[in-house]
């Protein structure tokens, strides 16, 4: 599993690399110096019907030269895992945010490709409730509730983009992600499970893929 997210990792900066290059000899463009752009993790609305996940997800990006973008994204989700325990529920909550630094490519007329790295961080609570029970009653029953609140995480992300055109104004894409587990407040007995914005806290490298609809000024 290790050698598969290696890879994973050495494909996502490779295609980056490949793309751009090929970007640069098929297209000659003219740069402005700063393009702002805004954008909506659209993907993300498609999870709101599923009682396991709610997340809402924009973003800023700051586009200097055509060639460097500088990125905000902020978001909030509501994570209900199943299976995350047997005996028990659970459900995490929180804010998170991703702010990193790339480069990007015209690769055909209306498309771009890019790669960039990203530090993202964490703010969530946590709630749940674990329940063993003696079948034969030669011991006592174990209950646990879980409250936990202002639990912080972060964690780096490698990220591939590419995103194609409409009009002037709005253009559609994807987002190829490595997630990278830093830090997070371990807990003694339950550990976190799930950090809204990552995923579950032992996958210590998490690949995730978004949606995103952009709108350029």
């Amino acid at each position: 599993m290790a050698k598969h997210r290696l890879l994973f990792i050495f494909s996502l900066i490779i295609s980056g690399f490949c793309f751009s290059q090929e970007g640069e000899a098929d297209s000659v463009v003219s740069r402005r110096t700063i393009t702002p752009s805004f954008y909506l993790d659209y993907g993300k609305l498609f999870t709101i019907p599923m009682d396991f996940e709610t997340k809402y997800e924009g973003g800023l990006e700051l586009l200097f030269r055509d060639k460097f973008p500088l990125i905000l994204v902020i978001g909030q989700a509501n994570l209900k895992p199943e299976g995350a325990y047997s005996n028990g529920t659970y459900e995490s909550e929180g804010f998170y945010y991703r702010v990193g630094a790339g480069f990007v490519s015209q690769w055909k007329p209306k498309n771009k490709i890019g790669i960039s790295l990203r530090y993202a961080s964490s703010v969530f609570t946590e709630r749940g409730r674990i329940f063993i029970e003696s079948p034969s009653g030669s011991q006592n029953d174990f209950v646990q509730n879980i409250n936990r609140e202002d639990l912080k995480a972060n964690w780096y992300e490698v990220v591939v983009y590419s995103d194609r055109k409409l009009s002037d104004l709005f253009s559609i894409g994807l987002n190829l992600h490595l997630r990278i587990l830093g830090n997070y407040d371990e807990q003694k007995g339950v550990d976190v499970y799930a950090i809204p914005g990552y995923g579950r806290s032992f996958d210590k490298t998490i690949p995730a893929a978004n949606l995103f609809l952009k709108v350029s000024f």
